[in-house]
């Protein structure tokens, strides 16, 4: 989208596209407004804010004739901080297009009554400008830099920090009408609940910010040690591993796999273990696991202690491929049945095929020789038919 789509009347006035003046259209009213951009080194594209951050957009400038700045009153201001966080002048003129309309559908309503005209107005427009300026002041504080986005209505915008590791962590802060009276309300990935202390005299976005680094800090050792299982090992399970999972579900083969839960406050500790796969190939694993379950040591990684605790080398990304472990349901023939994989396999050491638990257990309860011991179901493998059992559901 280009400038002369949404205001064919507001014509470039230089080579270097920084300056626009001429006349806008909204709802059949003309008004004359003229846009000032930044002179980026080495010039700019038609309707681009190259690097569009607080020093370069500085001097952007708005200049409107009275009577769209009458209609506009003190939201003028806040239009003229919206081109600075802008990424381009077209997708500026949009929003700018649609507050406009919104203020003349306002006013033409405000002879009915005050209050049907405030409630035609945007969410935004309802807020008064100290809110819009306040939040701006408190980024400028904060530093542009730490802003990853901003969203137009000003409900809420999203912070990025980094960790020891120079891993990047994102923390939404979605506003309250009354903010900063009311405390905003912040979504995190992390491994535990986000606690925002807030005090609604002097409580701002320094605060949120200085209070998510400090709790990155609790988790740098957990994100580590995962990350190193992550780069090293096939993770079956989740699939794509965010910052708040603490489950991984790593192959040992075709058949086989353990699943951990971390502690995320105490990574280094012995985590939950559960070794998942056909009884005949887990039971030897179970045992060096019982044996050595004392050794574990606090001081090594997770990946080593589980090496020595199952005594395996888990298959490594470099030599394997991840297909190698990806094995089909051998009854629904998908790898995820609603983000599930195969858990169950045949204990025959010639069939070896995995099943998902409730496509097993689905199969075997429909069967007429099958029978049902202790929550315990007794069946046939679909693929080799040698003796198969599954746990019922619940």
């Amino acid at each position: 989208m280009q400038v002369h789509d949404i205001f064919p009347t507001l014509l470039p006035r230089n080579s270097e596209f920084t300056i626009y003046d001429g006349l806008i259209n909204v709802k059949n009213e003309s008004y004359q407004l003229r846009i000032e951009l930044p002179q980026a080194n080495g010039g700019v594209q038609p309707g681009s804010l190259e690097n569009a951050s607080c020093c370069c957009c500085a001097g952007s400038r708005i200049d409107c004739d009275w009577r769209l700045s009458h209609l506009l009153g003190d939201y003028l201001d806040v239009l003229r901080q919206r081109l600075k966080l802008s990424n381009t002048l077209p997708v500026f003129l949009v929003e700018f297009r649609a507050i406009v309309e919104s203020c003349i559908t306002a006013a033409v309503s405000s002879s009915s009554s005050s209050a049907s005209a405030n409630a035609g107005w945007p969410q935004s427009l309802r807020l008064p400008p100290k809110f819009f300026s306040r939040i701006i002041k408190e980024i400028e504080g904060l530093g542009w830099d730490r802003l990853a986005f901003v969203d137009p209505s000003f409900s809420h915008l999203q912070l990025v920090a980094h960790d020891d590791g120079h891993r990047s962590h994102p923390v939404t802060v979605h506003f309250d009408s009354n903010y900063p009276t009311v405390a905003p309300h912040c979504t995190v990935d992390l491994p535990a609940a986000f606690e925002l202390r807030w005090s609604s005299q002097d409580g701002c976005l320094q605060d949120v910010y200085h209070q998510f680094t400090e709790a990155l800090k609790a988790y740098a050792d957990f994100w580590h040690l995962m990350d190193e299982i992550d780069s090293s090992v096939w993770v079956l399970e989740p699939e794509h591993p965010n910052r708040s999972a603490v489950l991984r579900r790593i192959a040992i083969s075709s058949s086989t796999s353990v699943q951990i839960e971390v502690d995320a406050t105490a990574p280094r500790a012995l985590p939950t273990i559960q070794l998942l796969g056909a009884a005949q190939a887990v039971s030897p694993l179970r045992e060096h696991l019982n044996r050595n379950l004392d050794n574990w040591d606090v001081n090594q990684s997770i990946l080593d202690n589980l090496t020595m605790l199952l005594g395996v080398d888990f298959p490594s990304k470099s030599t394997t491929k991840k297909e190698e472990f990806h094995v089909a349901c051998g009854i629904c023939y998908a790898y995820r049945l609603d983000d599930a994989a195969p858990t169950e396999v045949c204990a025959d050491e010639r069939c070896k095929q995995p099943f998902h638990h409730l496509c097993l257990y689905e199969w075997l309860r429909t069967l007429p020789a099958s029978r049902v011991s202790f929550n315990v179901i007794f069946g046939s493998c679909p693929y080799c038919e040698q003796p198969i059992t599954v746990k019922m559901n619940g």
